[in-house]
C-alpha cells in the first residue's frame, strides 16, 4: 500500500462523522492533495462502498504497483457489496501478472468460495498453502477446504481442441517389414490426419454423514475425424463412496467402461477402483490410483482377460507458482492367449511454472516398458516395447473467452519394439479450449 499524505487523517475524520454521500449525478473530484485511488481506498475503508468504486473505478493510475492496488481494492469493495464474482474478475486479473501475491490468492480463493465455485477456491487455497503461511492462516485455510469438503455436489469439465498429427493410428515407419524371411512393405497411404479432440465429465458427490459421500461420475472422451474409420470414442461411468479425513481422503466404487473405434463397439470392461491422497505437509502429498478391470473384446475372445493398474505418486509444490509431480505406473493385464497379455512398468516426471505476466508452461516426460507373455506366432519372438512421451503446454492465463481457457499442446511419442511393425513415431499439436465449472 502506498503512503497517504497526513491530510489524508482529516478526511478519515470527515467520512466518520457522516460527510454526505457522493452524488451519482455529479462528478466530485478527490480533495487537493489526492488521487481518486488514494480517496477511494480510504472511502472504502470508512465504509462508503458505493462512493469508493466509483472513485477507484475512475483511477487511472500509470505505475504498475498502483495498477495492481486499484485491482485489489476493487475486488475487495465487490466482495463487501456480496458480488464475489465480479471481485474475482479482478483477483484473476492480479495473480494473470503477478502469480507468486499470495494475499491476492487467498482473496481469489475467498471470492469462489462465495460464489459457489468450490473447485477452483480449492486450487487457489491449496496454492496459498504452497507457499507457507503463517500458522494462522494456514489453519483458516484448512477450515474452508474442510467446508469445500462438506458442501461440496456437482463438479463438471468439458475441454475442445483441434489435434493435427503426423502419425494418429501409430502405424509403423519402417518402409519395410520381414515377416517369415519374406519382406513386405506397410501402408504408408493417409499417415497424417488432424482430428477434433472433445472431452467432458461430469460427476456428483451429496454427503451420506460427516465425512461420508457418494459418489457418482461420467465422463467421455472423442477424437473425431474426416475418415470416420479413424474414430476413437471412450465413455465410463462410476459409483462409489469417499471419505475424508484430517489431511488425506480414501474413495473407492465400481467403473463401467466402453470404447468404440470406427463407429464399432471395440472393447468393454468393469472392474473396482480406489483413490487416495495423503498430505505430508502443505507443499507436498503423496497419491494412489488402483484400479481393477474385467475386459472384453468384441473382435475376439482371445484377448478377453483382466487389467491391473497402480500408479502411485509424490507431488510437492515448490511455491504458488511452481509444482513437481513423479508417478509410478505399474500395469498387469492377462488374456485368454497369453500372447495378448503383457506386463508394463513406467516412470513419468512433470512440472509446471506460472510466470509472472500470465504465461504458465507444463511440461512432461515418461518412460514405459512393456513386455508380451509369449512369442507373436508371425514374427516367432516375443514383443517388448519401450515408449517415450514428451508434452509441453502452454496457456496464458489473463486471457479467457467465455470462461474458457486457451491453451497451445504439443506431443512426441516413440515406440521401439522388437517387433519392427509396431515401431512408430508420432508428432501432435492441441489448440483448443477447456473450462472446469
Amino acid at each position: 500500500m502506498s503512503r497517504l499524505p497526513l491530510a489524508g487523517v482529516a478526511v478519515v475524520l470527515v467520512l466518520a462523522t457522516g460527510a454526505p454521500a457522493i452524488g451519482a449525478e455529479r462528478e466530485t473530484a478527490p480533495p487537493p492533495g489526492f488521487t481518486e485511488l488514494q480517496f477511494g481506498r480510504l472511502l472504502m475503508d470508512a465504509g462508503r462502498l458505493d462512493d469508493a468504486l466509483a472513485f477507484l473505478e475512475r483511477a487511472r493510475p500509470a505505475a504498475e504497483e498502483e495498477q495492481i492496488e486499484r485491482r485489489f481494492l476493487l475486488g475487495r469493495v465487490e466482495m463487501r457489496l456480496g458480488r464475489p464474482r465480479r471481485a474475482a474478475r479482478h483477483f484473476e486479473a492480479i495473480l494473470a501478472v503477478r502469480p507468486e501475491l499470495t494475499r491476492v490468492r487467498l482473496e481469489l480463493a475467498s471470492a469462489y468460495y462465495a460464489a459457489g465455485r468450490d473447485e477452483k477456491a480449492r486450487g487457489q487455497f491449496e496454492g496459498a498453502l504452497a507457499d507457507r503461511p503463517p500458522a494462522s492462516v494456514e489453519a483458516a485455510v484448512r477450515g474452508f477446504l474442510d467446508r469445500i469438503d462438506t458442501r461440496r455436489r456437482w463438479t463438471r469439465s468439458f475441454s475442445v481442441a483441434l489435434a493435427p498429427e503426423s502419425n494418429p493410428l501409430k502405424r509403423t515407419d519402417r518402409d519395410e517389414v520381414r515377416i517369415g524371411g519374406v519382406p513386405f512393405r506397410p501402408d504408408q497411404t493417409a499417415r497424417s490426419g488432424a482430428g477434433l479432440a472433445v472431452s467432458a465429465g461430469l460427476s456428483f458427490t451429496p454427503a451420506i454423514a460427516d465425512d461420508l459421500r457418494a459418489v457418482a461420475a461420467v465422463s467421455a472422451a472423442a477424437k473425431l475425424y474426416r475418415r470416420s474409420a479413424w474414430n476413437d470414442v471412450s465413455g465410463e461411468g462410476e459409483l462409489g463412496i469417499a471419505r475424508q479425513f484430517d489431511r488425506a481422503d480414501l474413495s473407492g466404487g465400481l467403473r463401467l467402461g466402453r470404447r468404440w473405434l470406427g463407429g464399432e463397439v471395440y472393447s468393454h470392461g468393469i472392474g473396482p477402483w480406489l483413490r487416495g491422497r495423503l498430505g505430508l505437509s502443505a507443499a507436498t502429498s503423496l497419491g494412489l490410483h488402483a484400479d481393477l478391470e474385467a475386459l472384453g473384446y468384441e473382435d475376439g475372445p482371445a484377448r478377453d482377460g483382466s487389467r491391473l493398474g497402480l500408479r502411485p505418486s509424490l507431488r510437492h509444490a515448490l511455491s504458488s507458482r511452481t509444482v513437481l509431480e513423479t508417478e509410478l505406473d505399474v500395469e498387469a493385464v492377462s488374456a485368454r492367449q497369453e500372447r495378448h497379455g503383457s506386463r508394463m512398468l513406467g516412470l513419468g516426471l512433470t512440472a509446471s511454472h506460472a510466470f509472472t505476466g500470465g504465461l504458465s508452461v507444463a511440461t512432461g516426460l515418461s518412460v514405459q516398458r512393456r513386455r508380451y507373455g509369449a512369442p507373436d506366432p508371425l514374427f516367432g519372438t516375443t514383443r517388448v516395447d519401450t515408449t517415450l512421451r514428451l508434452s509441453a503446454k502452454l496457456l496464458h492465463r489473463a486471457w479467457r473467452m467465455y470462461g474458457f481457457s486457451p491453451y497451445l499442446g504439443y506431443t512426441f511419442e516413440r515406440n521401439d519394439s522388437r517387433l519392427p511393425i509396431h515401431t512408430y513415431r508420432n508428432h501432435a499439436l492441441m489448440l483448443g479450449l477447456s473450462r472446469s465449472f
